[in-house]
């Protein structure tokens, strides 16, 4: 079975954000901390992977090399030993787990199969990693950024292939929708694991069919993706922004269920393994009891209901294990915008004030949000909000970082414009996290 950390099809790439690929390779300890080694590769020359204790870590194994080394055969570790580390790693993140997999059969023996179990088995889910939106990298192949540990890696999925992609949601799943047959699919980037969904046609009304019989691209419009993730332990939840509904399916099931039509709804977001959103007055969840159809039920009350009107919006984000949300209002005047900042209590049943981040910073799109450590990312401010480049986001009032202690913010730099579009830069971390909570459809390049 050919290694995938040794190139082909299904090779991947680690790099950090900041450099790309370096001519050194890094090591970690996994016999200390149960991860395992990362290397970087490339395709004109193969170099196995080796294991030493910590003591050899100043120095790259040789087996060739007798004299100074002890070759080890770390295949026969046993089951034991093997599988505490397969569980140490997989606890950690399921990219360094899928690697460990990778190695060999035997230690694929002796560590559980994604491949056997479901797509929403939450243990494979790669929720510390985004995708990183760019513009001419080759046909399926995608670079994902590990947000808790700042480095990045590439991977090809063949599996976007005549494909929108949409996502990541909060586990880290891609959410595809086919171009031909408008089924929806989920996939898991890491363990290359697909979920076939009923098509997203059978939610369109009669009118919206009736509009796109004859026009593919307008269909494609309505049916764009602005929110996904889990309801329930084997439920997603899917928002379609544009014809205003909310759905839900499991596995196996042959239509979709509709959870909501008709209401304004913009942010949406799976949080502890519940699907969440937010309309201009609460935020909601929706609710998946037996004895119930499913519906969206109250969790919070806003403290004030936004108006569309004024292109006030509300965004919820996962910061530091909780829901927090983010109000950006706008006061009708050509002053910078105001942003105030609110846990939901789901105990209390409201939204509480709070002052600051907690030390994190946040990136906001109109549909997705991010939460981010300034320790690992050293060129983003603590306790400031970061705004993505869609088009609510642009306006003259929107600057871009705000810092929410001192209430400091800079109007954003831009060098001209591409078809209406601000090209800002220089690119650098924060620019590109910005990138990545920017709503768009991916249109995989086939060719």
């Amino acid at each position: 079975m050919a290694n995938p950390l040794l190139g082909g099809e299904s090779s991947t790439q680690w790099y950090s954000p900041s450099t790309r690929l370096s001519a050194h390779h890094k090591w970690r300890d996994w016999t200390n901390q149960l991860q395992i080694p990362v290397l970087e590769t490339n395709r004109s020359t193969q170099q196995i992977p080796t294991w030493e204790a910590k003591r050899a870590r100043s120095c790259a194994l040789c087996p060739l090399d007798p004299v100074h080394h002890e070759w080890r055969d770390w295949t026969n570790l046993g089951d034991g030993p093997a599988g505490l580390i397969a569980d140490g790693l997989l606890t950690n993140d399921v990219a360094d787990y899928m690697c460990f997999r990778a190695v060999c059969r035997t230690w694929r023996l002796w560590s559980t199969d994604p491949r056997k179990h479901g797509v929403l088995d939450r243990r494979f889910h790669p929720r510390q990693w985004i995708m990183v939106r760019q513009k001419g990298s080759p046909a399926c192949r995608r670079d994902f950024m590990n947000v808790s540990a700042g480095y990045c890696r590439y991977v090809n999925l063949p599996e976007l292939r005549g494909h929108d992609v949409f996502g990541p949601t909060t586990e880290g799943l891609l959410v595809l929708l086919d171009r031909t047959t408008w089924v929806v699919r989920i996939l898991n980037p890491f363990t290359r694991q697909v979920l076939d969904l009923p098509p997203a046609t059978t939610l369109l009304s009669c009118n919206d069919l009736e509009l796109t019989d004859f026009r593919n691209n307008l269909r494609r419009d309505l049916l764009q993706v602005s929110g996904a993730g889990l309801a329930a332990d084997s439920t997603i939840a899917v928002h379609f922004r544009e014809i205003r509904t909310v759905a839900i399916i499991k596995p196996g099931d042959v239509k979709w269920t509709v959870v909501d039509r008709g209401r304004s709804i913009l942010p949406a977001l799976s949080f502890a393994g519940r699907f969440y959103c937010a309309t201009t007055e609460a935020v909601m969840v929706v609710e998946t009891s037996t004895d119930q159809p499913p519906r969206l039920a109250i969790v919070a009350k806003l403290n004030r209901p936004f108006s569309r009107m004024m292109m006030d919006t509300v965004h919820l984000v996962e910061n530091d294990g909780e829901l927090t949300l983010v109000d950006r209002e706008c006061k009708g005047s050509r002053n910078p915008r105001k942003y105030e900042v609110y846990r939901v209590d789901m105990h209390a049943r409201k939204i509480v004030p709070v002052h600051g981040l907690g030390g994190r910073a946040v990136f906001i799109g109109i549909e997705l949000a991010l939460s981010v450590s300034p320790s690992v990312f050293s060129s983003v401010n603590a306790d400031t909000i970061y705004l993505g480049f869609d088009e609510m986001l642009r306006g003259y009032m929107d600057y871009s970082p705000i810092n929410l202690m001192d209430g400091t913010s800079e109007p954003r730099r831009f060098k001209g414009s591409r078809n209406g579009v601000p090209l800002y830069g220089p690119q650098g971390v924060d620019d590109c996290l910005s990138w990545s909570v920017t709503g768009y459809r991916d249109e995989s390049n086939d060719n």
